[in-house]
This record gives C-alpha cells, sequence and structure tokens, in this order.
C-alpha cells in the first residue's frame, strides 16, 4: 500500500524520539551485541521497521529501573538511614548507584574486581536487614487498624 508523505508523516510522527540500536545500548551503556540479544529475547522493548529497529527512551529507562531499581532504593534507604553505619567505600558506592551506575561500571572506577562492589552490596544489604529487624515499625500495621 502506497502512502502519500502526509500519510505517512503523521503516521511516523510518534516515531520521534526514538533511538536507534547503537543510540539506546549506549544510553544502558552496554555493548551493542549483548543489547541485541536483550532485544531478541524480548527483554527491552522496541519496534522493528524494516530491517532497523527503534527504541523508547521511556521503555529504556523501565528496563533500567527494573534491572538496577532495587539497588538504587537499597542504597537511598542506607544514605538515608544512619543507623545502617555503612562504611566510606559503601557510602560512596551508594552515592554512585544513585548516580545510575552499574556494579561493573563502580567496580572499573574503584579499580576492584566487581565482586569485591557485589560483596560491599551483599553487606549493605545485611546491614539494613539487621536495622529493619532492630527499629520499630514505624508504619502502622494495616491489619491492626480499627474497624
Amino acid at each position: 500500500m502506497a502512502l502519500r508523505s502526509d500519510e505517512l508523516h503523521y503516521d511516523l510522527k510518534h516515531l520521534t524520539g526514538m533511538l536507534t540500536t547503537r543510540e539506546a545500548a549506549e544510553q544502558l551503556r552496554m555493548s551493542y551485541w549483548h543489547f541485541m540479544h536483550l532485544v531478541e529475547s524480548g527483554r527491552i522493548p522496541g519496534v522493528r521497521i524494516v530491517d532497523r529497529w527503534l527504541f523508547s527512551p521511556t521503555d529504556l529507562d523501565d528496563y533500567r529501573r527494573r534491572k538496577y531499581g532495587e539497588l538504587e532504593d537499597m542504597a537511598r534507604f542506607a544514605l538515608e538511614s544512619p543507623a545502617v553505619e555503612l562504611t566510606e567505600k559503601q557510602e560512596h558506592i551508594c552515592h554512585l548507584l544513585l548516580a545510575g551506575q552499574r556494579p561493573s561500571d563502580i567496580a572499573r572506577e574503584l579499580q576492584q574486581s566487581r565482586q569485591a562492589v557485589h560483596s560491599q552490596i551483599a553487606l549493605m544489604r545485611e546491614k539494613i536487614a539487621r536495622h529493619q529487624l532492630s527499629a520499630p515499625s514505624a508504619a502502622p500495621n494495616p491489619q491492626d487498624a480499627p474497624r
């Protein structure tokens, strides 16, 4: 079916702001090949037009949030709770996580192995869990509310 140019413009208007495969991979700071593996396995949504893929920045943010959101939430909680008693290195890792860096990026920046960074993250999780067990619940339990 042939489209007139004004019809084509209308149909493609929603594609404004979409990213190419390479741009999307760069935004998520991963290799082109790893990114395409995630796309082809259905973990990152995209629009295929002829032989090209296009990606919404919103979908990429959603993927990043699903993948790294738990780490960012943990880092935020740890920094906001002095009772967790983070070491200087753990505090630095938390700030980097909140800046959107992945553990592998943090390892490179700190010139440490990824295993060392993941060990620090595991220690922070343990500290948070201990803190949450020892701290009285600030939020009332919905089941305790009067009826």
